[in-house]
């Protein structure tokens, strides 16, 4: 059926699309419970709990970025094999400081910051857009480390760890 317009995807396709719809869902679970998920300064619990909630948060989304990578590992064979992946570990954290400076200056500069408030969907973007971002370069670090001794399934699930615990001793000792 040479042509048929219809695009076919496989089922992995399907499952990132399924992790999307999560991660939009989550979202509006989050935006519900937003006063349960920020961390006040002023608390006095050992353990308080939107400590708790937020790294919940984290590591659910973290998950979730960590599956859309998995279910690509499984779409595609080349992914993590190209040249540039071997240095990636020095071009990501590059483009995470030019993301949070640019994030910095949206969220200084008067029509963005309006934007965004009125707007609050796109902080849960841009919050998981900065999570991909870690996320990548613990991918990138590993990816690096490892090489070709571990499969790309295993440096996925490794970065995930690594992502949350990273993400989460920043929590405890903020």
């Amino acid at each position: 059926m040479r042509g048929c317009s219809i695009i076919f995807f496989s089922r992995w396709t399907l499952f990132q699309g399924l992790i999307v719809a999560l991660l939009i869902g989550f979202a509006f679970i989050a935006e519900m419970f937003k006063e349960d998920i920020g961390i006040p300064f002023s608390s006095t619990d050992p353990v308080p709990t939107p400590v708790l909630t937020t790294s919940m948060f984290l590591i659910v989304t973290i998950g979730l970025i960590s599956l859309l990578m998995i279910f690509q590992v499984k779409k595609s064979d080349t992914f993590l094999k190209h040249r540039l992946w071997d240095k990636m570990y020095i071009i990501m954290p590059v483009i995470i400081g030019i993301s949070l400076i640019l994030l910095i200056i949206l969220f200084v500069t008067e029509p963005f910051s309006t934007v965004i408030q009125n707007n609050r969907w796109m902080i849960y973007v841009l919050g998981y857009y900065i999570l991909f971002l870690i996320n990548a370069a613990v991918v990138a670090m590993i990816h690096k480390a490892k090489k070709n001794t571990i499969s790309n399934e295993s440096k996925i699930a490794y970065s995930f760890a690594w992502t949350s615990l990273g993400l989460i001793a920043v929590i405890f000792i903020l």
